[in-house]
């Protein structure tokens, strides 16, 4: 008795879904998926066309500042860039936490944040460039004292509830 009513409920839920559905005609797409850039694919994340290098700086000790000085490359010259920082769990950005900047002729610009950490440690600053009205965020591996990086496993096996088998994996993104 009480499966006949859940699958009456949800039958009528169903035909209720497709009454309201047709009464406001066809569902028409999202802007967002309709204003997607040219060079995009179906599914694909689509970031800011521009790579961030490490130039100097990455090992330093507990309590002490460390600059940072970061290489923003991108194919576009006399573009501005908003850049983002933010530091991982025990490591601070100590100069302004974002920087507006503007690539030279070759389509370079630099700029040099301030962390420090009062552990040793291997921390990330993590770095959201804008251009235009795309973002690209990378991370950059910062290291305090005598700490060693530990390399993370590319995934970890689970099982659902249902009994299938997943692999939960770190998204990557593709540059191309």
């Amino acid at each position: 008795m009480t499966v006949l009513m859940k699958n009456s409920l949800l039958t009528l839920t169903v035909l209720t879904a497709l009454a309201c559905g047709m009464q406001h005609g066809i569902a028409k797409p999202l802007p967002e998926i309709a204003q997607k850039p040219a060079g995009a694919r179906h599914g694909e994340k689509v970031s800011a066309p521009v790579t961030v290098e490490l130039a100097s700086g990455s090992a330093t000790s507990k309590n002490a500042t460390l600059p940072i000085l970061l290489q923003f490359t991108t194919d576009q010259p006399n573009t501005p860039l908003h850049v983002e920082y933010r530091g991982n769990a025990g490591l601070s950005v100590v100069t302004l936490g974002s920087a507006n900047l503007v690539s030279n002729q070759d389509g370079v610009a630099t700029d040099t944040p301030n962390v420090r950490a009062a552990a040793d440690g291997v921390y990330e600053l993590n770095v959201f460039v804008t251009l235009g009205d795309r973002t690209k965020a990378v991370s950059l591996p910062v290291t305090v004292g005598n700490a060693r990086a530990v390399r993370k496993m590319a995934g970890k096996a689970l099982r659902t509830p249902q009994g299938e088998n997943l692999t939960v994996m770190p998204a990557q993104e593709k540059v191309r």
